[in-house]
């Protein structure tokens, strides 16, 4: 099928009309069946190549079953596209393309129902492999194709007899559909079309090395080495991160050459270049929704709003951010103070004792180390959730050994001495990551101090901190001024240069905190023996509580450790 074609309908007759001749000639029935399937090779190439008979487009197809379908301006766009690839497929040439789409946007609709469908009434021939990172989402997709085809007889595609079922089934003509997972197992299977469609599980996956790494293997190792030239591959996402799939693809630093792919990135809301040709800041409609311009444009806002700008940028508008100086923006943080002459602008919050008291308390404890000069630090940080604000109040920190930790951990859970333990009579709650040497803290520390708490991570540090960011972006996280506490601009650096820096402690204690206020439900372990109702302004507090937090056993009072 990929010699060529005469391109005017009066010499493909001739042509049509010199292989019957050479038929009736034929002087057995092998030479007659080779003519004959010359003939309808020919024939059904004129067919496709001028849309006789088939829905031009994988919308078209879409609009042929489902009159509702609404087919907005992005997929069309992609339809035509996708339909370019195939005819390039037809003539013999390899084509693959990468396209990147908000969620919720018809991707998944059009490119894995809509078009292997389409696929298959040009090419029942063609063996087409569908993966998503659920197994179970890619076999409804074939069982859906495999029902619309039995449905719709008129549709000119016979399921073979014994062709299989629901996840993998084959047509009459030897093509067919097989779904699995992107870990799941192909072996033994060949692909005309290999379509990819959401490979990623969700924010934690995507912010896992380990998981991207896995992804990218099957990519080289597995799902590669299954295509059958001329081939198509499709990959379709919403972009997690700089390093995920796609960014893999397009990027000259890994396996491959990025100048092979196609890439489609239709953002939410147009940027420059755009490749529908919308202005900057126009948005996508939803094919889900009957909305116009205006109603698109406040859904979008309502969106990046509640979701903060990493995600937003990354997952909505396909431009992931670098991680470096990335997660956290200097401009997000805000302060506070018992002091009204800090209060001098919008960024500086000013509180009073009684909003402090009667929050919620936890400490938060990271606990790396191994007792030498260039361990890891150990970090405490006491924290206080009051109305919308999550207030750090203090931070005690040094490069400690177990012991030496030990001791500090206690101190710092007095409740009878301010300098040493600011607030220290309302915090119940001591949280301590289950990791490193977390176990063997908590075995001590049980019997000794009460409201302690494991906590153990289900994601990597980096999908921890990035999940905090609507919090710290919306301007509900409060740290201690700086003019009041010394070792802020220390915190405010390894924040801004998170994951990269040397040191991770800080950051790891924060977003263990912030991630426990998020459960209300979660909240105070009573201490015995103690009051609860128990107010700061009895015990004569000083109005500096975050420079009273920085003591040291020497001095009572002193910097950051």
């Amino acid at each position: 099928m990929t010699a060529t074609l005469p391109t005017h309908p009066n010499d493909v007759r001739e042509l049509l009309d010199r292989l019957r001749t050479l038929s009736a000639a034929a002087t057995n029935d092998a030479e007659a069946r080779a003519v004959a399937r010359r003939i309808s090779q020919i024939t059904r190439r004129y067919r496709l190549e001028h849309g006789l008979g088939l829905p031009a487009t994988p919308v078209a197809q879409a609009l042929e079953l489902d009159d509702t379908y609404r087919a907005r301006p992005h997929l069309d766009y992609l339809a035509e596209r996708i339909t370019v690839a195939v005819r390039d497929v037809e003539r013999g040439q390899n084509r693959l393309l990468a396209v990147s789409m908000p969620p919720r946007a018809g991707k998944s609709t059009l490119l894995s129902q809509h078009t292997p469908l389409w696929l298959l009434r040009r090419h029942p021939e063609w063996q087409i492999i569908m993966t998503s990172q659920d197994g179970a989402l890619a076999g409804e997709w074939a069982r859906s194709i495999r029902n619309t085809i039995e449905e719709h007889p008129t549709l000119g595609v016979s399921i073979a007899p014994d062709g299989g079922a629901g996840t993998r089934w084959a047509t009459d003509n030897g093509g067919g559909v097989f779904a699995t997972s992107t870990q799941g197992p192909i072996i033994g299977r060949g692909a005309r079309v290999f379509l990819i469609d959401d490979p990623v599980k969700d924010f934690a996956d995507a912010h896992s090395e380990v998981h991207r790494q896995r992804l990218w293997d099957w990519w080289l190792s597995t799902a590669q080495t299954r295509l059958e030239p001329p081939y198509l591959v499709i990959v379709v996402m919403s972009r997690w991160h700089e390093d995920d799939l796609i960014g893999r693809l397009m990027s000259a630093e890994y396996e491959g050459d990025p100048a092979r792919w196609e890439y489609i990135r239709l953002g939410a809301l147009a940027g420059e270049d755009d490749p529908l040709g919308r202005a900057v800041g126009e948005p996508l409609l939803s094919p889900l929704l009957d909305e116009d311009r205006d109603e698109a444009l406040t859904r979008w806002d309502e969106t990046r709003r509640t979701v903060g700008s990493y995600t937003w940028a990354a997952l909505y508008q396909q431009t992931p951010a670098p991680a470096q100086g990335a997660i956290f923006d200097d401009t997000w943080w805000r302060y506070w103070t018992l002091d009204p002459n800090l209060a001098d602008d919008d960024r500086v919050i000013l509180l009073d004792r009684e909003q402090l008291t009667t929050g919620r308390w936890l400490d938060s404890w990271d606990t790396s180390f191994k007792g030498t000069d260039s361990s890891d630090f150990v970090v405490g940080q006491r924290w206080v959730r009051t109305g919308p604000y999550r207030v750090l109040v203090a931070q005690r920190r040094g490069r400690w050994s177990f012991t030496q930790a030990l001791e500090e951990m206690e101190e710092w859970a007095k409740t009878d001495d301010e300098f040493a333990s600011p607030y220290g009579a309302h915090v119940h709650l001591r949280l301590v990551e289950e990791s490193a040497n977390g176990p063997a803290i908590l075995d001590v520390m049980r019997n000794k101090v009460s409201g302690m708490k494991s906590v153990r991570p289900r994601d990597s540090k980096e999908a921890r901190a990035r999940a905090i960011t609507p919090e710290v972006e919306s301007g509900h996280v409060l740290l201690p001024h700086p003019q009041e506490a010394s070792w802020v601009p220390d915190l405010l650096s390894e924040l801004r240069n998170f994951p990269h820096d040397i040191n991770d402690d800080q950051v790891d204690a924060l977003s263990q905190a912030l991630l426990e206020f998020r459960d209300a439900g979660r909240g105070t372990v009573t201490v015995p023996g103690r009051n609860p109702t128990h107010r700061l302004a009895t015990m004569g507090a000083p109005r500096n509580i975050a420079r009273a937090a920085m003591t040291d056993r020497r001095g009572r009072r002193g910097g950051a450790r």
